[in-house]
């Protein structure tokens, strides 16, 4: 009798734990369409009303660029010199008369953006967790709408957006994480995508559309190791202005990445500093005033300023009258040759300073800018969730073990119906949590 009861106990708990087995399953392919499901209704209205909102602050567009008309002289080209006229008998002809010569149109210098208004800016580079663009894939039917992060939690809303990628729509490399399997799978499909396949993507900024890159014998993909974060970066020679998919693959395993490719048609939109550079652009600002400083340096390279001339020419007190001097006659030539090292001296006297601001800037950019080290903790899993999974978990069972305690000392049916709803929630969010665990596919 004894080893029936333990063979009865031990093909019960076989049971159950197939049976919670089964329901988390059933949990990871239908429930979690269900949550994303409810938060793409969210996130849809947020996004509509974000890009009505946005159309009160949008800013205005760039100036054009100014031409310079053309045949303009060049102060600093060089003349031209013109023959003239001369007879065979003339034994001894005049030099040449130099004449300007006009230059050819350049090109106007591009002017910056105007600086937005704040409130738009916001609306631009919003908080983690909320929407920020809609992506809309024709070939394998995806409309959703994208969320800004690639956290556990933003990714069960749908595709993320990585924070330390460009922003979608301007210079860079943009880049959108997505589940395969789970949280309604948007890119279930994206193996399925050919060269030259459009990405639609929407943002306060405008339509951009992107055209998938073939990645060799005709595919629109390419599979790397979840190591290989190199995809993400942002300095690519070609093919710059990028869009690039992020997946796990093959389905139902993160054992690799699925990367997609998708080249900017037309022109990005108008790059825009983040509202947390602000302390780049004030080192930006110190850095253009040490510029500011090097280039007057240089501009006193043709005409000495006083101070200088003043040591090089000693007999005179004024730089003014052995200017007049040098242009008189020629003996003031060796005055000239050595006036003219005195200024370039002056930024190599101290060149440790400028080596310094030039690590200082290096380094606030590099903090300013981070880059991404990983595909994200919604793709890779969060360690952070195991001990509460655990502990859920274990408040199941001890509901469980309560529900057959008190049907042996009470009666079954009224046990396991009180214990019913309440088993479920806690084990809802034991599912919760070890699904935030377990790297999502």
């Amino acid at each position: 009798m004894t080893v029936v009861r333990v063979l009865g106990t031990i093909g019960k708990t076989v049971i159950a734990l197939g049976l919670i087995i089964l329901l988390f399953g059933i949990f990871q392919l239908w429930g979690t369409g269900v949550i994303e499901a409810r938060a793409q209704q969210d996130l849809d209205d947020d996004f509509s009303d974000l890009l009505e909102a946005s159309s009160v602050w949008e800013p205005a567009p760039p100036p054009p660029v100014a031409a310079v008309p053309t045949g303009t002289a060049d102060p600093t080209a060089t003349p031209e010199p013109i023959e003239t006229p001369r007879s065979a008998d003339d034994p001894d002809p005049s030099p040449p008369s130099p004449s300007p010569t006009p230059t050819a149109e350049p090109a106007g210098e591009p002017q910056p953006p105007p600086t937005p208004h704040p409130e738009w800016l916001a609306m631009l580079y919003r908080d983690q967790g909320s929407a920020i663009a809609r992506i809309q894939i024709p070939r394998i039917g995806l409309d959703k709408t994208v969320v800004e992060g690639v956290r556990v939690g933003d990714l069960r809303k749908g595709p993320g957006h990585y924070p330390a990628t460009a922003m979608l729509g301007q210079e860079g490399n943009a880049a959108i994480a997505g589940h395969r399997t789970t949280y309604g799978a948007p890119f279930g499909e994206i193996d399925e995508l050919l060269p030259g396949d459009e990405i639609i993507i929407t943002t306060i900024q405008g339509e951009f559309i992107y055209r998938v890159l073939e990645q060799g014998e005709g595919f629109g993909h390419l599979i790397v190791p979840p190591t290989a974060v190199e995809v993400l970066d942002q300095d690519f020679p070609v093919h710059p202005n990028r869009l690039t998919l992020t997946a796990c693959h093959p389905k139902g395993s993160a054992r690799q990445r699925i990367i997609v490719v998708g080249e900017l048609v037309g022109e990005p939109a108008p790059t825009y500093p983040r509202p947390g550079q602000q302390q780049q652009s004030a080192l930006q600002l110190a850095d253009e005033n040490v510029d500011g400083v090097e280039s007057s340096n240089q501009t006193i390279t043709p005409t000495p300023a006083p101070e200088p001339a003043a040591e090089a020419t000693t007999p005179t007190p004024e730089p003014e009258p052995a200017d007049e001097t040098a242009t008189s006659t020629p003996e003031p030539e060796p005055t000239d040759e050595a006036t003219t090292p005195t200024p370039a001296s002056t930024p190599t006297a101290d060149p440790t300073p400028e080596t310094e601001e030039d690590e200082e800037e290096t380094a606030a950019a590099a903090a300013a800018s981070p880059t991404a080290d990983s595909f994200g903790e919604g793709l890779d899993g969060d360690s952070d969730g195991l001990i509460p999974a655990v502990l859920w978990g274990l408040a199941a069972l001890a509901i469980w073990f309560s529900a057959l305690f008190a049907g042996h000392r009470w009666r079954k049916l009224p046990a396991y119906a009180l214990s019913t709803v309440p088993f479920l929630i806690v084990l809802f969010m034991a599912f919760w949590h070890i699904d935030r665990a377990l790297p999502s596919y």
